[in-house]
């Protein structure tokens, strides 16, 4: 595991369904798509990957594929805080909050606790269980 990895017995986390990971708010204002993640949305929505790539995406300054946010992400339903693609959702926001740069030395960051209020509540999660969400987010826009 690596110097980042979570230590010691696991981390504490549950939603809460307060949306917020799903709102711009600087650093953590983009979702990031891969191909394979932008085709599962586009079957999910019934859509062409073209048609999807064309009305929910942009590609940045750095070639990367991102979804339009706004001040929320497109398919967070507002009045529930429950997204709308849950099932195909893509790997950036199925990993949430259990990322390497929001643990330090087995605990959530600051960053992690600013950026969702449901860090350090819940049920306690192995760390055998959140490494390997850890990887699949590193590993998802290798290229």
């Amino acid at each position: 595991m690596s110097a980042c990895a979570p230590a010691g017995a696991g981390l504490r986390f549950e939603c809460t369904l307060c949306g917020h990971c799903c709102t711009q708010r600087g650093e953590y204002g983009h979702v990031y798509l891969n191909d394979a993640e932008l085709g599962a949305l586009a079957r999910f929505l019934g859509v062409t990957p073209f048609e999807f790539r064309r009305d929910y995406t942009f590609v940045d300054e750095y070639g990367w594929t991102q979804l339009y946010l706004g001040e929320a992400c497109v398919f967070l339903d507002r009045a529930t805080n429950r997204c709308g693609v849950y099932a195909a959702r893509p790997i950036q926001c199925r990993t949430f909050p259990f990322w390497r740069n929001l643990v330090r030395d087995g605990e959530w960051t600051a960053e992690a606790r600013a950026a969702c209020e449901g860090v350090g509540r819940g049920p306690l999660h192995r760390v055998e269980d959140i490494e390997p969400h850890m990887r699949e987010m590193e590993e998802s826009h290798e290229s």
